[in-house]
């Protein structure tokens, strides 16, 4: 597993500074948050259509930020397995592992909210996901769980809603893909 990780993480956009400081935490062990609820690694996964060049984000409950949908991963899983995972919890949809790329960016989060929540930081890889947006259709029930709203922005209303650093990195990251 460290090696598939060491892969995925060398493989991945980011900056120097942040695949060393990924490299060092992923060497320390204990990357789940049930084994170190101070700092774990999770998983983003990204809906934009790059043709109407927009994307999916939702108002989450929990931090009270504009993102895009992930989740912690869980022990013995693989950053595939947790999206596998995460998206049929968030949007009610399976996806099958060839659908899911590797991840395209790696980002750190400080969680800034230490009085709601426990852990500091988050070791962030991004899988990006390519979809029309007129055949994608999550299932509202599930999307509710997490977040007051959510849907389709356009790049610009994305800029004016996600404020958390590494999010706007993944966004700029999808502009430039498309």
């Amino acid at each position: 597993m460290k090696h598939h990780l060491t892969t995925l993480i060398n493989n991945a956009g980011g900056t120097g500074t942040v695949k060393r400081k990924f490299l060092a935490r992923l060497n320390e062990g204990r990357l789940t948050r049930s084994e170190n609820a101070l700092s774990h690694l999770c998983v983003y996964f990204a809906a934009f259509d790059p043709d109407a060049q927009q994307v999916f984000i939702g108002h989450h409950k929990k931090s009270g930020l504009w993102l895009f949908n992930g989740g912690h991963m869980d022990q013995r899983e693989t950053p595939l397995d947790t999206v596998i995972r995460e998206a049929q919890e968030e949007w009610g949809i399976f996806l099958t592992p060839s659908f899911v790329p590797a991840p395209a960016l790696i980002t750190l989060t400080k969680i800034e909210h230490p009085e709601t929540q426990v852990c500091e930081w988050h070791y962030d890889f991004w899988h990006l996901l390519p979809f029309d947006r007129d055949s994608f259709h999550p299932k509202d029930a599930s999307l509710r769980t997490e977040f007051f709203s959510y849907g389709w922005k356009s790049y610009e209303e994305a800029e004016i809603l996600l404020t958390s650093q590494p999010t706007v990195e993944a966004l700029d990251y999808i502009k430039n893909l498309t």
